[in-house]
């Protein structure tokens, strides 16, 4: 089942280089509530986020005739997002220097709370990847295939040749006791 799947996006794929506008539709139902989300994560900005994910589904069609086989669609379509959301910030980095510039004496606080915002952010990574080394290899591939590969449990089962049920019990309690280590972790810290 898991190579009809990549079957399909083939076949959109294809439809999309030939110029069918309801494969580029098909895409975009698709993947675009993934795309948002990482592009959030990236932007921390709604509107810009926004804005790159329609940019990327612009890009493709405007240059639909130079697509070449795409295997992954969601890797490749977040390798444009991450792109398409570069230029943005840096277009929008340049616009706002300006303003920046007027108002850097004043910003001075806001400043040391985001190094600090930053530094917190890089413990809590560290603390996650500490977790995640606590758990056992099935557990990793589990996490792995579901969030950083965005495939659905169905997939994975169908990949790992283990039920659905066992997949979706599975990652219950792995982020279950991933949540459960983070928490022990950081309690450490403070001990």
């Amino acid at each position: 089942m898991l190579a009809n799947l990549k079957n399909i996006d083939a076949v959109y794929w294809q439809n999309l280089k030939n110029g069918d506008t309801e494969a580029l539709g098909f895409l975009y139902d698709k993947y675009v509530d993934k795309l948002f989300i990482k592009a959030y994560k990236l932007t921390n900005n709604r509107e810009l986020a926004k804005d790159a994910v329609q940019e990327v589904f612009l890009e493709l069609w405007r240059y639909r005739s130079s697509i070449t086989e795409i295997q992954y669609s969601q890797s490749y379509l977040s390798k444009v997002l991450l792109s398409v959301t570069l230029k943005k910030q840096k277009k929008e980095k340049s616009i706002s220097y300006g303003q920046l510039e007027d108002s850097f004496i004043s910003d001075e606080l806001n400043i040391e709370s985001i190094i600090i915002s930053r530094d917190l952010e890089n413990e809590k990574e560290k603390k996650l990847q500490t977790a995640i080394s606590m758990l056992s290899q099935r557990q990793k591939q589990i996490l792995k295939l579901h969030f950083t590969d965005g495939l659905s449990y169905e997939q994975i089962s169908e990949m790992l040749g283990i039920n659905y049920q066992s997949v979706n019990n599975l990652a219950f309690r792995t982020i279950h006791q991933l949540r459960n280590l983070m928490y022990l972790l950081i309690l450490f810290i403070f001990l």
